[in-house]
């Protein structure tokens, strides 16, 4: 009865992968209004440099994919990972990947998923399992690595913006110095970020770049402002833009900004260890103070194994 429940399952298994090749090749299909698509629409003619990159390692695989990588969107999608957040977390953790090229990613960490969740459906169905119950857990390994990997995105963001946040004072400090000494506020940002190292001077040398290529400064931290996931961040491009448009003092600024940010700091850290007194104290009274109570303790014991 064993033998033929696994010969079940792995039949299943494999009429559900042929009927899913099958119908990912009937996708590929260009149907009629896909052909006529580019001659109807009166699309922007503009320069292939101001594209988005859409070349990928594998060209081969991402077209294979497409199919599966809109309907995976779809359902991320209802799952709240939408276009817009999955974008705006790929800008907030530097990276450079499209949302198509994160959902191939997704797609990637699925199979991966289903992978090692089909190894263990066919180990729980040999063992006597019942194969819904496999089958279900190949589907959970999919949908489990596709949120992993959204969930490692919202990690490297939130890594990357509390790294702005602590980089943000002495930036600040820096630029208000160079400002002091006479230069503009984008020759400033430029020097900073040039003799700089680290997210923050990465993201300032985008700023500094797209108001050469013709944007305002005011633009270029508004875009920056809009974009930061955190509020110190925000509140810097902000005053940088109302002390350039209002002609305030920018050095006074920045470095009232640098103290703010620093006592910010140090409300928070005081908020986070009073929230966790207890876990503070685990170190005291598991390693110092046995410690001591041995220390204190060790030579009347002596003295008393002596007087015996």
């Amino acid at each position: 009865m064993t033998a033929a429940i696994l010969g079940a399952g792995i039949g299943l298994l494999g009429g559900l992968g042929f009927w899913l090749i099958a119908w990912t090749w009937a996708r590929q299909r260009v149907t009629l209004a896909e052909r006529i698509a580019p001659y109807l629409r009166n699309e922007p003619r503009t320069s292939r440099l101001l594209q988005d990159p859409t070349t990928t390692a594998f060209p081969l695989l991402a077209r294979v994919a497409t199919p599966l990588v809109a309907d995976a969107t779809a359902f991320l999608e209802r799952l709240g990972s939408t276009t817009t957040t999955v974008r705006t977390r790929l800008r907030q953790a530097g990276s450079t990947a499209s949302v198509d090229q994160f959902r191939l990613e997704q797609v990637a960490w699925g199979v991966v998923g289903m992978a090692l969740a089909l190894v263990l459906a066919l180990t729980a169905i040999a063992r006597g399992t019942n194969p819904v119950a496999a089958l279900l857990l190949v589907v959970m390994g999919a949908v489990l690595g596709a949120i992993l990997r959204d969930h490692e995105l919202t990690r490297a963001a939130r890594r990357r913006q509390q790294r702005l946040v602590v980089e943000l004072p002495d930036f600040a400090e820096m630029t208000a110095l160079a400002v002091a000494a006479g230069e503009n506020p984008i020759a400033a940002l430029d020097r900073v970020a040039r003799i700089s190292t680290g997210a923050l001077a990465t993201e300032m040398a985008d700023v500094v770049a797209q108001t050469r290529t013709g944007a305002t400064l005011a633009a270029a931290l508004g875009g920056l402002s809009a974009t930061a996931a955190s509020t110190e961040l925000a509140r810097f491009a902000d005053s940088i833009v109302v002390a350039t448009e209002r002609g305030t003092p920018l050095a006074e600024v920045m470095r009232a900004q640098a103290r703010d940010i620093r006592e910010n700091s140090r409300q928070r850290l005081m908020e986070v260890g009073g929230s966790k007194e207890i876990l503070m104290m685990v170190p005291v009274v598991f390693m110092i103070l046995p410690v001591t109570v041995l220390f204190a303790l060790f030579p009347g014991l002596a003295v008393l194994e002596v007087g015996l």
